[in-house]
């Protein structure tokens, strides 16, 4: 007869939880700061390669060439914070097993261990978390500040003043110039040699296009009569003026007072080029580098770089489910996002 801790490995939670979330749609930062990994706990990046040309300097000949500086490259290494949560089987559900292993009913059996799975699976999908947490906190600040359990981690990414801005009338007042505001920015980054395509807000924002006279009277003469505003036509039509295309992102997390938090804020309209911004980057964890062969305990890696340890307990007997994790993003193209502040 199985007993529990043939039943609850680490390989058999993250095969649950691959097969449970092979069709998730990744969330935004994902998709903006893709997976990377790193051999040990340090990531280290370079920073700010997209400047504009330089002109060739003048020579004379057969004078030997004058070596040039990378202009505006800068090497950025730090070292990684740390992630790391347990969970133990709930004394009911692991009775409750126990009895239909006895019983030998199959089904009711597969019924518990889904439910003892979903409860150890969820500490994997607090990794992510973390790690969108910490990839929307810096698209939005340019920094990342993390504190729990007596840990303290902060992160400057250096985005310079020009890169912070706040319009001269907040985007709420229905006379705002909204597209005005867009199209100045993007100008200022063409400038400097970026070319803006995107940007990110949450619905608070996003209901100020809605509102806003001088767009929906342009949405009004372009339909040709009333039309309803809605947030799709607004963001076309703003598309339309400025090339910017906006992206409006609700999710939110529970932070540690176990209060929701949006990962982008309220009044936040980040703007940003085409293309990977950066890395998601996973370290390697204490688990995945000394328990690999560890015969009291099975380690698994999911998720690009998670650790998920099982571990047998004796007294009162039970499994201990770890997940760990090392990471943290990198900013490559930090020099090339827009914050704006729109509530002036």
């Amino acid at each position: 007869m199985p007993k529990i801790f043939d039943l609850v490995t680490a390989s058999d939670l993250a095969v649950y939880w691959t097969e449970k979330n092979q069709n998730t749609q990744p969330l935004l930062g994902a998709t903006l700061f893709p997976r990377n990994n790193v051999l040990g706990t340090e990531l280290e990046w370079i920073k700010g390669a997209k400047n504009q040309p330089v002109a060739l300097r003048l020579s004379s000949y057969d004078a030997k060439a004058i070596r040039r500086d990378v202009q505006g490259i800068e090497k950025v290494k730090t070292e990684m914070p740390f992630f790391k949560e347990s969970v133990y089987i709930d004394e009911k559900l692991r009775q409750q097993l126990n009895n239909m292993i006895a019983s030998n009913n199959q089904s009711v059996i597969d019924k518990i261990l889904d439910r003892i799975y979903d409860s150890e699976t969820a500490l994997i999908d607090s990794s992510e978390i973390s790690l969108e947490r910490m990839r929307m906190e810096l698209l939005t600040t340019g920094t990342i500040t993390l504190s729990s359990n007596g840990q303290s981690y902060n992160y400057d990414y250096g985005l310079a003043n020009y890169q912070k801005q706040t319009v001269n009338k907040s985007w709420s007042d229905p006379t705002a110039d909204i597209i005005g505001d867009i199209t100045e920015y993007v100008e200022d980054m063409k400038a400097r040699g970026v070319t803006i395509t995107r940007a990110v807000c949450n619905s608070s924002v996003a209901k100020y296009f809605r509102t806003n006279e001088a767009m929906k009277n342009a949405i009004y003469v372009f339909a040709q009569g009333t039309v309803n505003i809605t947030t799709e036509r607004a963001i076309d039509y703003i598309y339309n003026e400025t090339g910017v295309r906006i992206a409006v992102y609700d999710n939110v997390y529970v932070g540690e007072d176990g209060e929701p938090v949006k990962y982008i804020p309220d009044d936040t309209f980040v703007m940003l080029p085409d293309g990977d911004l950066g890395t998601t980057t996973l370290g390697v964890t204490p688990e995945e580098s000394d328990l690999m062969n560890n015969l009291n305990a099975e380690v698994s890696i999911v998720n690009g770089g998670v650790a998920v340890t099982t571990s047998q307990i004796v007294d009162p007997v039970n499994v201990e489910t770890k997940v760990s994790m090392v990471g943290l993003p990198s900013f490559e193209r930090a020099d090339e996002i827009v914050i704006v502040d729109v509530s002036a």
